[in-house]
């Protein structure tokens, strides 16, 4: 039993230790997103979606095509038909009969519906494009975002971590002037509570930081205990602000949304223009070719054979359907106009999006502006305040108060650049390109 149970242990630990001997995998904002379109479902849907509508267009486009078709007969006559004349049974036809085909059609004149049939598909491809497009924006939006958290997560560990640093950076100082008499006990149990209170909030950064990581990685299709490094911060050169006019009219130009909406409407007219073509007669050419024989050999010979060949014209024209074609028409443009309706509906909401995130991202680097000079600034009164309370000229309670004030500066502009970052992500998402193409 002791054998089998370390052996279990040593299996067990095995796989653990190897991905600790394992490589962290380095992962950057591009190595993300491109993970993110390679396993996603919803992507690789929308693209069996489009590979439908494809093959729905091809076969639309046979439709205005002729259409050839080859037909063959054998016949063995294990006993000859009979026939009555005179009050005698007389037998009739051979022993062996084929009969065969070749014939063709063409649609000369549908109403539009061929033409239309073809629109439609066409359109339905293009929504298609535009579906496909609007899967993988929501792919790159959902991984930009959850690596972005991963590096505020980070950030916000390392400022935890240097505050419980600077906690008992002053806790040695109150020490050693405790020893030289120039503190009393009471300010050092104050900074060791300041020093215990700083410990947990570290803990906690570090965790959502392991959390905020596993997340990304789970998005990924990434194993969540697989060593990975996060490579990229939520610093960088921002774009230059484009105009809301501009980012409004690129928005409905580059959209996958909107432009989907709007196929799907485009779409919809063409489908009641097919069905229309109902009202009207079809007009169809034919040409008919065949050949038959009849022997009682197994082949036939020349005397045996004989062709037949024949082409026309055939019209069809629905005068009384029992109302159903009408009840078609108004049925899909029921469907248009419900279309056209989605397809306001996805224009406005496109407005209200563009303009909620250019405020947001406007506002956020405002914020970010403001914070940067003030973390310089924060600094600096923390280290005079320390210098101060070295000199017995400031107070415990002035420099865990400018230490205070740096962490939140620091903590502030975090969150200003994160809020920048994932406001101009939804931008462009919401745009369809990056904000600097928009503007061309």
């Amino acid at each position: 039993m002791r054998t089998a149970g370390l052996l279990s242990l040593l299996l067990w630990s095995l796989p653990a230790a190897a991905r600790a001997d394992e490589p962290p995998l380095e992962l950057t904002l591009e190595r993300a997103v491109t993970l993110g379109l390679e396993r996603n479902l919803d992507v690789a849907l929308a693209e069996h979606r489009l590979a439908f509508l494809e093959a729905q267009r091809r076969q639309a486009i046979g439709a205005a095509l002729p259409t050839v078709t080859l037909t063959g007969l054998y016949n063995r006559n294990l006993e000859k038909p009979s026939f009555f004349l005179g009050g005698a049974v007389l037998k009739s036809g051979q022993d062996n009969s084929m009969r065969h085909a070749a014939s063709l059609q063409q649609y000369l004149f549908t109403g539009g519906m061929v033409s239309q049939g073809m629109k439609a598909a066409r359109l339905g491809v293009e929504g298609g494009q535009a579906q496909v497009r609007t899967a993988r924006a929501d792919v790159v939006l959902a991984a930009k975002r959850l690596f972005y958290a991963v590096c505020l997560a980070s950030e916000t560990a390392s400022i935890q971590k240097e505050s419980l640093s600077l906690a008992e950076d002053h806790l040695r100082t109150i020490q050693e002037r405790y020893r030289q008499g120039l503190d009393s006990d009471l300010v050092v149990l104050r900074q060791k509570v300041e020093v215990a209170n700083a410990q947990p909030a570290l803990l906690a950064a570090r965790n959502n930081e392991e959390l905020s990581l596993t997340l990304l990685k789970d998005s990924l299709g990434l194993d969540v205990d697989a060593p990975v490094r996060v490579a990229g911060g939520l610093d960088g050169a921002p774009p230059a602000l484009v105009s809301y006019d501009a980012l409004q009219a690129a928005a409905l130009e580059r959209s996958p949304d909107y432009q989907a909406a709007r196929k799907q409407y485009e779409q919809a007219e063409a489908i009641l223009a097919v069905r229309k073509g109902f009202r009207w007669p079809w007009l169809l050419a034919y040409a008919d070719y065949q050949w038959y024989s009849e022997s009682n050999a197994n082949w036939p010979g020349t005397k045996e054979r004989a062709t037949s060949s024949v082409v026309g014209l055939r019209l069809n024209y629905p005068i009384f359907t029992g109302g159903q074609g009408e009840a078609k028409i108004r049925q899909s443009a029921s469907e248009r106009d419900q279309a056209r309706t989605a397809m306001d509906k996805a224009a406005r909401s496109l407005k209200v999006e563009v303009k909620r995130e250019w405020l947001k991202i406007r506002e956020a680097w405002e914020r970010a502006q403001s914070q940067e000079s003030a973390i310089s600034q924060a600094r600096r009164a923390l280290e005079a305040t320390e210098v101060r309370y070295r000199a017995g000229q400031a107070s415990l309670l002035e420099q865990n108060d400018a230490t205070l004030a740096l962490q939140q500066t620091r903590l502030l502009y975090a969150n200003a650049l994160f809020d920048y970052r994932t406001a101009l992500t939804a931008l462009e998402r919401a745009v369809g390109a990056p904000v600097e193409e928009a503007a061309r």
